[in-house]
């Protein structure tokens, strides 16, 4: 009975030292805590690159991609610090409204679109485009209203009977302390037909660039008709929310 006493007793005392190298050494598992979030406005996905790095050695994150959820595993305060990056980053993108106008310039001066000529002429940016181009009427052939959410595409069906143009755009907000602008990934492309059920286009004008708030600018110009007329587009942002 004591020899069994006994080695319960070097037993617990193994036991507790072994516990104790364990705890010491670093290896031992601490408390941790879940937390489930489902993400609204980003990709789960991309939220959970944003993490990683500040995650322990005992965290994990798990992505329900299918509906866009997170499950977070860590110990305590680096669970909390996970959920306030979240919250700073999952917020509801910003509401941006942008007006296009398409002008044809053209080399000729046509006597029945005087009066949208006279209603030009006193835009500061055709006077502008009248000193730097040698086209000598210009006349709006489209206009606009497009809002798109910060860092969204959208597309735009524009030009009207003769001429079927699709505008693309992903336009992105750089605040800045003066004023806000945008970056937009813009392209205007013309329908040319349909052949064996494809649509089939030309692209008049790809670019990216940058415009700040409220301010109009000439995105690019492409010739048409072999050079007799031009495609002209202008185009100004803000926020609306």
């Amino acid at each position: 009975m004591k020899r069994t006493k006994t080695g319960l007793l070097v037993f617990v005392l193994l036991a507790g030292t072994a516990l104790s190298l364990y705890s010491s050494s670093g290896l031992y598992l601490p408390e941790t805590k879940k937390a489930i979030v489902e993400v609204k406005y980003i990709s789960a996905a991309r939220v959970h690159n944003i993490l990683i790095p500040y995650t322990s050695r005992e965290g994990r994150i798990q992505v329900l991609r299918e509906r866009n959820i997170l499950i977070i595993e860590d110990i305590p305060e680096v669970v909390e610090k996970l959920l306030s990056i979240i919250k700073g980053i999952d917020v509801k993108p910003l509401d941006l409204q942008f007006t296009v106008d398409l002008i044809l310039g053209s080399l000729s001066l046509e006597s029945q679109r005087e009066p949208m000529i006279n209603e030009l002429r006193s835009d500061p940016v055709i006077i502008e485009l009248q000193k730097l181009l040698k086209y000598r009427s210009f006349t709006r052939l489209d206009s606009s209203i497009i809002k798109v959410q910060d860092n969204k595409y959208s597309t735009q069906r524009m030009g009207g009977e003769n001429i079927s143009l699709l505008l693309r755009m992903t336009p992105r907000l750089i605040k800045e302390e003066k004023a806000n602008t945008f970056q937009v990934e813009l392209r205007l492309s013309q329908r040319q037909g349909i052949s064996e059920g494809k649509e089939i286009s030309s692209t008049l004008i790809d670019t990216t660039l940058s415009l700040k708030s409220g301010e109009r600018t000439v995105v690019g110009v492409s010739r048409l008709d072999g050079g007799d007329k031009a495609l002209i587009l202008i185009l100004s942002g803000k926020v609306i929310q």
